[in-house]
């Protein structure tokens, strides 16, 4: 593992006529070399005011720190920072340029490590700038004045800002995991000095998860359940295995989201499928109907919907008016269609013991026609007319159906992850 030492140019160095001591930069290259650090390259941001001192602070490091010729390189700044030297725009843009310069020579295991104890306060600022804004990853050194050094104060130290870094980023990644924005928190996290696998599985299972990808969801987490809330490998494993039940809650719960989110068009369509599913649940659950969409068992399907409780229900549908008018029932028999939603509509308000929920899910079903309007006619959605009368019928009805507990699992997930980002 090597350095590469960038630095801005001062009046005092190579040598301080102020202090008699040797400048920062001297003291800081003898200093590491003394803690036995590699030293792989020097640049050396010098002004149009300082290229003298840039020549001197070479030969003596080249006589005095018997640095390779080659390894030590001149980076005269551009001509209006030179003319402003103050500047910490200018400053923050030379460092940059200087540092991509730097980076040409940089392998995986070599450090960039800049001085932040020469120069005008500008150019020692926008070290410690560049650190924080997580644009690079680095090491910033300091260097005291030696006859303003208090005991037990040591004349070169490190003086990383990350810890101010790694707080910036900690709010943004729980901002983006509240708004159950996995992918991104994983992004942000990854880019971050922080790390932890715990979390990183955590994350990858609410991306998935969220996804309806219950697969990878159990394989983020197949290697950390022993760090996890055993909870995520059960509720896992039961939409793995495409528990009816635990199906419908899930959708629910991504539906709210979706809500919470703002993202109006992407919870119509999971209200959508949400009421669709609902009702097969009702129909094949709790009634025992045969309704598949398969085009090789929708006969059956339609033949046992003319069965069922003696064909009276089939005549119930026969007479059934719904806002789109009669039923489509496929009478001629001739072509067999799926058994759509307002048929499941109409076989839910036949049986009495669907009564509690019938109402809400003819309510959410004017919804779910806004849905197709929205999508057939790509026109979009920026609120959602009676919101909390929405959040109310789906309430009720996911009550009654399924008995949906009041916690969303995915805040819950939320709240481990945060708590685990606290931790680190």
């Amino acid at each position: 593992m090597a350095s590469i030492i960038l630095s801005f140019v001062g009046n005092q160095d190579p040598y301080s006529g102020t202090t008699e001591n040797e400048g920062s930069i001297v003291t800081l290259i003898k200093h590491l070399r003394e803690q036995n650090e590699s030293i792989k390259r020097i640049f050396l941001l010098h002004t149009q005011g300082t290229w003298q001192n840039a020549i001197d602070t070479q030969d003596w490091l080249l006589s005095e720190v018997e640095m390779p010729e080659g390894a030590i390189a001149l980076f005269p700044v551009a001509h209006v920072f030179s003319q402003d030297p103050i500047n910490q725009l200018l400053a923050v843009q030379e460092a940059r340029r200087a540092i991509e310069q730097a980076q040409c020579y940089q392998t995986e295991a070599d450090t960039l490590t800049f001085n932040g104890s020469s120069g005008t306060p500008a150019m020692k600022a926008c070290w410690s700038i560049l650190q924080a804004s997580g644009c690079v990853q680095s090491h910033v050194w300091q260097v005291r004045n030696p006859h303003e050094m208090r005991p037990g104060q040591d004349r070169v130290f490190r003086n990383d800002v990350n810890v101010l870094k790694n707080e910036f980023d900690l709010k943004v990644i729980q901002q983006q995991v509240q708004d159950y924005n996995y992918s991104g928190a994983l992004i942000s996290f990854k880019a971050s000095s922080l790390a932890d696998e715990t979390t990183t599985a955590l994350l990858h299972y609410g991306y998935y998860r969220i996804s309806l990808d219950f697969d990878r969801a159990f394989s983020a987490l197949s290697s950390y359940s022993h760090a996890v809330d055993a909870q995520w490998t059960k509720e896992i494993a039961l939409l793995r295995q495409k528990d009816p039940r635990a199906l419908l809650k899930e959708a629910y719960f991504n539906a709210l989201t979706r809500l919470k989110n703002r993202k109006y068009a992407d919870f119509l369509v999971s209200l959508f499928g949400l009421q669709e599913s609902t009702l097969k649940f009702l129909v094949t659950q709790k009634v025992g109907l045969q309704i598949s969409n398969k085009p090789s068992e929708r006969e059956r399907s339609w033949v046992t919907l003319r069965q069922a409780d003696e064909g009276r229900l089939y005549r119930y549908l026969q007479g059934y008016v719904s806002p789109k008018g009669a039923l489509r029932l496929n009478e001629s028999m001739d072509r067999y269609e799926s058994i759509g939603r307002y048929v499941m509509i109409a076989i839910v308000e036949y049986f009495p013991q669907f009564a509690p929920v019938a109402q809400p899910l003819k309510e959410l079903n004017e919804y779910c026609d806004r849905r197709n309007e929205y999508v057939h006619e790509f026109v979009g959605i920026s609120e959602i007319e009676d919101e909390a009368g929405v959040l109310i019928n789906l309430r009720k009805i996911m009550k009654q159906v399924v008995g949906v507990s009041e916690e969303n699992p995915f805040n819950r997930l939320n709240q481990e992850i945060c708590d685990a980002l606290d931790r680190l």
